[in-house]
């Protein structure tokens, strides 16, 4: 049996991101296993960005959010297959890690967004409240 060459896995992986990164932002709401009216505003540790779906933050296993989990799911695979290829003396495996790295934070801050919009909704008939929080906040990176 011959061994796939990391150039032809770091191709299809690529393709594979380059494909999903269209369809994404195109989820519905989140359903948190947590209340973000009760638990206070989003806080993004390193924690969250160790392992798919846990913490405070973390989606219920519901058909809603599958599409999401399953990507964030998909995007830490990738990152392990990443960090167990060897480092061949290219950039071609950093670079491609950096673009999950990146995904993944991108997609954390989709759940921020989704998070914030839960914690606005107060009164009678999901009355949507202004908070105040300004778009320029989510284009930090977790820490």
């Amino acid at each position: 049996m011959t061994s796939i060459e990391p150039f032809d896995i770091l191709s299809s992986l690529d393709a594979e991101l380059s494909a999903r990164f269209d369809w994404l932002p195109n989820i519905d709401s989140l359903d948190f296993v947590n209340d973000p009216t009760k638990c206070g505003p989003y806080r993004c540790t390193k924690t969250d960005l160790e392992r798919p779906n846990v913490g405070l933050h973390a989606l219920k296993s519901t058909q809603k959010n599958y599409t999401f989990l399953e990507y964030e799911t998909r995007l830490y695979d990738i990152l392990h297959i990443l960090k167990s290829m060897p480092v061949d003396g290219t950039e071609a495996r950093d670079n491609m890690e950096d673009r999950v790295i990146q995904e993944l934070v991108r997609i954390d801050r989709l759940k921020e967004i989704e998070w914030s919009g839960q914690r606005s909704k107060h009164g009678i008939k999901g009355a949507v409240v202004n908070t105040g929080m300004p778009l320029s906040s989510l284009s930090g990176s977790c820490s």
